[in-house]
């Protein structure tokens, strides 16, 4: 999946301007940058909920895209909870084609929560089923927004594990504040900077543009 010539502008303040990205199948696309540089509002434009003023997306050798149904081909986690309050997990996974059982075998304790709404769960654990159901679903591509984040070390663990048997047969796009999660799994990595992505092939370009320091 080829993203490119991404503008987006809000009034006067331009946040986007000539955005470039690229996603493979079997590869795992990281995307670093800093509190407000753009990286959610980019997956946003991606997913269509925000509408830039320019965009180009292509899918292999497809020269136009058919905007309207992007969600078909690919599936978007974003920070905040994206499951209906009142829906059950076993119904939310049914809905996207994943196996419950998989989840169980992830964590043992949503055995007894596929009955369960998500309002009667917690905060990480309703994070940790959407996170499962977006990997683990159908979509040619992924795009995880903020994964790692608020999770205990142990599922960090077993989400790094799960992304590296994923890629397998899709691509994914990744992006968390937690920077080493991304640098250690990623196969690509960009850094988004003042509206514009870099790709990035070392720390040392990392430092050279003040994302990290010697």
């Amino acid at each position: 999946m080829l993203v490119d010539s991404v503008h987006l502008s809000f009034g006067e303040r331009t946040v986007l301007q000539s955005v470039y990205l690229i996603a493979e199948k079997g590869k795992v696309t990281g995307v670093l940058g800093r509190n407000g540089s753009g990286k959610s509002c980019l997956f946003r434009c991606i997913m269509g909920a925000l509408k830039p003023l320019n965009m180009f997306v292509r899918f292999g050798e497809q020269m136009k895209t058919d905007y309207a149904h992007i969600g078909e081909r690919v599936r978007f986690l974003p920070q905040y909870q994206f499951s209906p309050a009142k829906m059950t997990l076993g119904e939310a996974f049914r809905l996207y084609g994943v196996d419950y059982d998989g989840l169980v075998t992830f964590d043992e304790k949503y055995h007894r929560y596929q009955r369960k709404s998500f309002a009667e769960l917690s905060g990480g654990e309703v994070r940790l089923a959407e996170i499962y159901m977006v990997l683990c679903s159908e979509s040619e591509f992924c795009i995880l927004d903020e994964p790692f984040s608020y999770l205990s070390p142990l599922h960090v663990e077993k989400l790094r594990d799960l992304i590296a048997t994923k890629k397998e047969d899709k691509g994914i796009i990744v992006s968390d504040h937690q920077y080493e999660e991304i640098i250690g799994i990623s196969d690509d990595l960009f850094l988004l900077k003042d509206g514009y992505t870099f790709p990035i092939k070392s720390r040392d370009d990392l430092i050279k543009h003040g994302y990290i320091y010697a």
